[in-house]
């Protein structure tokens, strides 16, 4: 993901720099470019994700979908109330953190 916005970035400023190389145009014209081209970068990955996200849904059918709701909530509630979370000294955890900051 990071690379992909990195290379975005760097697809834009070649684009500027060879948009200013051929043209001398006004800085306000320029900059009306760049946010032209970075708004219909943002727009197209907007369209992207959405797309993504409707495809992961679109095999799943309403009762399948409610289904995996309860397991996930049934899966967090059992780890919630599992004895392995409720010998945990939280309270010492922050106390060893206040410790720490006051020395």
């Amino acid at each position: 993901m990071a690379g992909k916005i990195v290379l975005v970035f760097a697809l834009l400023v070649a684009l500027l720099v060879s948009d200013c190389a051929s043209s001398p145009e006004s800085s306000a014209a320029v900059e009306t470019k760049e946010r032209n081209v970075l708004q219909q970068l943002l727009a197209k990955r907007e369209k992207v994700r959405e797309s993504a996200r409707a495809e992961r849904r679109a095999h799943l059918s309403e009762d399948e979908r409610e289904i995996m709701t309860k397991q996930i909530m049934q899966a967090i509630s059992e780890v919630m109330n599992s004895d392995c979370m409720s010998d945990r000294d939280y309270q010492g955890w922050v106390d060893f953190g206040r410790r720490e900051a006051a020395e």
